[in-house]
């Protein structure tokens, strides 16, 4: 995986050094190019890199998804519609479906149920099921969060566990916490 991402770096940066640079580029965008209509701003995500070399790769959806360690299968920047198997912490952009493993990293939102052996992350929305031993939702969580400690930032559902943390109405309960 890192020689071919070594060698998907040699090859952009030799291109970005023989032309000019693409009207509109910033690391962390999409941008226009040969591959790229610009439609999509996640046809091709640039990421900044150490010595200030920047590449970039296309993301997907795609229906199987595995984390292994800290390194996403195809991509941490693409989304899974299907199944994900996690051997690891690996990210993916959006997760629908079914999700297991060690531990369960959502950058974005998250719709399905989510049976991990520790925790659960999910930088956006969730609407489903989380059972892991620390489940927290960035944003809002519909649905039913089972665990040791869960914390959801907006919760509009149920959370069973010895600590449950809720952004909005009564802040921590023990057992059990539901809001609308």
């Amino acid at each position: 995986m890192k020689f071919t991402r070594a060698i998907l770096a040699a090859g952009v940066a030799a291109g970005l050094a023989s032309t000019a640079p693409a009207a509109g580029f910033e690391a962390g965008r999409g941008v226009a190019n040969d591959l790229a209509t610009g439609a999509n701003e996640r046809d091709v995500t640039f990421i900044e890199r150490g010595g200030n070399n920047a590449y970039g790769w296309r993301s997907y959806d795609t229906a199987v998804g595995v984390t292994v360690l800290p390194w996403s299968i195809p991509n941490e920047e693409s989304s899974v519609y299907g199944v994900r198997l996690n051997f690891g912490w690996g990210a993916f952009v959006d997760m629908r479906g079914l999700d297991s493993g060690l531990f369960s990293y959502t950058k974005r939102d998250f719709g399905g149920i989510s049976l991990t052996l520790f925790g659960n992350y999910v930088g956006g929305t969730m609407k489903g099921v989380q059972v892991g031993v620390v489940n927290v939702v960035d944003g809002g969580a519909y649905g039913l969060q089972v665990g040791a400690v869960n914390f959801a930032r907006d919760l509009h559902g149920v959370q069973i566990g010895v600590l449950n943390f809720n952004g909005t109405g009564v802040a921590c309960l023990p057992i059990l916490n539901v809001g609308f």
